[in-house]
């Protein structure tokens, strides 16, 4: 019996923290695609890519948390009047978009992940409506028909071929649909901070491999994105830089992801809920002033 979207969209929210407690649920979402990629790395290329994506717009959410801290002491505590007029001042609205992001690109597009891995096409076909019937859909049927070619080994490359397109179709759907009206609402400081924040680093390795690594202020250069010539707040500049520069770069990490690789060692890292030292103590903040 089909699940409606609703009963999805709880399944898959219900396996994240709450919403309050900002870095535990960015790494959860970042764990959830880091899982699907390893689960099924023939096909699920968007939830790879995503991982580090989530990952990397990590750093901005710990900031936030860690920034709200002192809202958590009581207005009556001298701290936050201090508190709230540093905040503005180092873009705390725009830290705030970016989880706001981090949200809702995980609401819009885990529930047809998880439909998929349990019913295949006609799941997703089922529950999907208006928007989510045209690149959504449109993805997740492409990445159908590529699993049923390799399955009947009928035609190898044009599998991977339709595999990949699919899952580009999922990534046009996330950032033009989803994730431009957050954009839209940076400030202008908030377009530059983040245009120069965009890099992904799919290697893991030290040195990196420059084929794996996509930069947003190298692909369009730095005095442009200084500037404000070019951000990634724009999506066209954007889209520019995904395709130019993030898919081939993924592309290149997802042909080194074999057992042991500095890739999947990455990737199992995320999957595991791996923190780093912002993170616990964005956590440890949160446990000694909860919120009200």
């Amino acid at each position: 019996m089909l699940r409606t979207k609703d009963e999805w969209l709880l399944s898959v929210e219900m396996a994240l923290p709450p919403k309050e407690r900002y870095t535990e649920r960015n790494l959860a979402i970042s764990a959830r695609y880091a899982h699907w990629y390893l689960d099924h790395p023939e096909i699920f290329k968007w939830a790879g890519m995503a991982a580090f994506a989530s990952r990397a717009a990590g750093t901005a959410i710990v900031l936030a948390e860690m920034m709200l801290a002192p809202e958590r002491l009581g207005s009556w505590n001298p701290m936050v009047a201090l508190h709230r007029l540093a905040a503005g001042q180092f873009m705390l609205s725009d830290l705030e978009e970016i989880r706001t992001g981090n949200n809702n690109i995980f609401r819009d597009i885990a529930w047809a992940h998880a439909a998929y891995v349990e019913g295949g096409l006609p799941e997703v076909d089922g529950c999907a409506c208006g928007p989510d019937r045209e690149l959504l859909l449109d993805g997740f049927s492409m990445i159908d028909r590529g699993l049923l070619l390799s399955g009947q080994h009928a035609d190898d490359e044009e599998a991977e071929r339709l595999v990949w397109a699919g899952n580009i179709a999922l990534l046009r759907h996330e950032q033009l649909t989803v994730l431009q009206p957050v954009c839209d609402k940076l400030s202008p400081g908030g377009r530059i901070l983040a245009s120069f924040g965009s890099e992904l680093d799919f290697t893991g390795e030290i040195p990196a491999d420059p084929r794996c690594i996509a930069s947003f202020s190298s692909y369009h250069g730095y005095l442009e994105t200084l500037s404000g010539l070019k951000s990634v707040a724009d999506s066209t500049h954007r889209w520019q830089w995904i395709e130019g520069c993030v898919v081939p770069a993924w592309m290149a990490a997802d042909r080194c992801m074999t057992e042991g690789s500095a890739q999947r060692r990455q990737l199992e890292g995320i999957a595991s809920g791996e923190m780093g030292l912002l993170q616990r103590a964005a956590i440890f903040t949160g446990v000694l002033l909860p919120a009200p």
